[in-house]
């Protein structure tokens, strides 16, 4: 491997770390946040009224994570993949530590809102620069390799709750967050422009590209990509990020922190493997198979979770496998996007596809935080939640198979 290759391969690695740590620690720390801030309010900390504005944060998290993803995937063909990434993690980093700084539910959605259009905005820019900076037989190994780094970053934020978090304030978790700033000045320093970018950087036209990306050649990608990443946030978001909450309600224990701590950890480690695994899995049987495989794992294992694993040393086994399938098939982006367009609108066509899922997905986390407030029970609205990968499942028979993914 070229020197290129690893340092840019490193910092972008680095920048999806933090990023995806950034963004899971409001669901570890969600029911300490809302009870306290609820309170403050003179609002009932029922389990009822946490999940309803849970979910409407979760909601306008999304939203943000769209807007900077569509964004941010215009800036990175504009100026640069380097450049943009380096904006975009100063970006999340200072606003989860502002968070910490909250004092009602809205400052902290506004807060979170923010920080989602920096970590939005750092997936596209990532997922091209690595894809532009590996050779054709190097890519897809790479882009899966890269997507793993979202699970080290849910696994980092589980052990930092599990160690520092449930001693302190759930405002210490998202002080913590801050520290991924010194990343984005060494990012600059060190990681260079991919020579791909450099050289097609003046036939770059915003609105050509998105006319582009509704051509007979690029339409069947464009479209049936937003809709897989329509189902798979969705899913992340209205069904994974509501097993802590699942874990706080449903075990009777004292130390409540500890055991959520502990199932977060399942969970990232089962993702872990799922997101290097979807890349070994797409060499054997086809990208479109093996989106569909993750999707049916997905709804298998989320109804399992929310429904079946009664104890805890089920529901760590559920955890695990659940964040194997839901969490592993977002490799499948970092793999199809950035290879189904050409170099000038790739990080615009990768950031519209997922983004624009993400915007559709944003009433996800709404629609689970408004069926527990209805039914009084996470558990009820999880699986329901999980359908969604029936969907997912059924838009995957319309994905073509690409030589590139050979």
């Amino acid at each position: 491997m070229k020197k290129e290759e690893i340092l840019g391969f490193i910092g972008a690695f680095l920048g999806w770390v933090f990023d995806s740590m950034d963004a899971t620690i409001y669901a570890l720390v969600m029911v300490s946040a809302l009870k306290e801030l609820l309170k403050n309010q003179g609002i009932a900390n029922t389990e009822s009224h946490v999940g309803f504005y849970g979910g409407l944060i979760f909601s306008l998290f999304l939203i943000g994570w769209a807007i900077g993803g569509v964004s941010f995937g215009y800036v990175a063909d504009k100026i640069g993949r380097v450049r943009a990434l380096t904006i975009t993690i100063g970006l999340y980093s200072l606003f989860t530590g502002l968070s910490s700084l909250s004092q009602n539910v809205w400052e902290l959605a506004i807060f979170r809102f923010i920080t989602a259009i920096g970590i939005g905005g750092e997936w596209a820019g990532g997922a091209t620069l690595v894809a532009e900076i590996f050779k054709k037989k190097n890519r897809i190994f790479a882009s899966s390799l890269l997507q793993s780094a979202w699970a080290v970053g849910f696994l980092i934020a589980s052990l930092i709750y599990f160690t520092i978090g449930r001693y302190h304030s759930w405002r210490a978790m998202f002080l913590i967050g801050i520290v991924p700033a010194i990343l984005a000045l060494v990012f600059r320093l060190f990681v260079k422009e991919s020579e791909e970018w450099l050289s097609n950087k003046n036939t770059f036209s915003y609105i050509k590209s998105l006319k582009l990306l509704f051509t007979k050649e690029y339409k069947n990608q464009t479209i049936v990509g937003a809709l897989l990443a329509f189902v798979a946030v969705f899913g992340l978001w209205g069904v994974t990020n509501w097993t802590p909450a699942l874990i706080s309600y449903i075990l009777h224990k004292k130390d409540i922190a500890y055991y959520v701590g502990l199932g977060s950890i399942a969970l990232n480690i089962g993702a872990l493997f799922g997101y290097i695994a979807f890349g070994i899995t797409t060499r054997f049987l086809g990208i479109k198979n093996t989106f569909m495989l993750f999707f049916a794992g997905s709804f298998l294992m989320g109804l399992t979770t929310f429904l079946y694993a009664k104890s805890f040393d089920k529901l760590l086994i559920s955890l695990a496998l659940l964040g194997f399938f839901n969490n592993g098939v977002f490799s499948g982006f970092s793999i199809y996007f950035p290879q189904a367009y050409p170099s000038f609108i790739r990080a615009t066509g990768a950031g519209f596809c997922f983004n624009v899922g993400r915007t559709l997905a944003s009433i996800g986390p709404f629609i689970t935080g408004y069926i527990t407030y209805l039914s009084g029970s996470v558990a009820r609205a999880g699986a329901i939640a999980s359908s969604i990968y029936l969907v997912g499942v059924l838009v995957a028979l319309f994905l073509k198979e690409k030589n590139y993914l050979q």
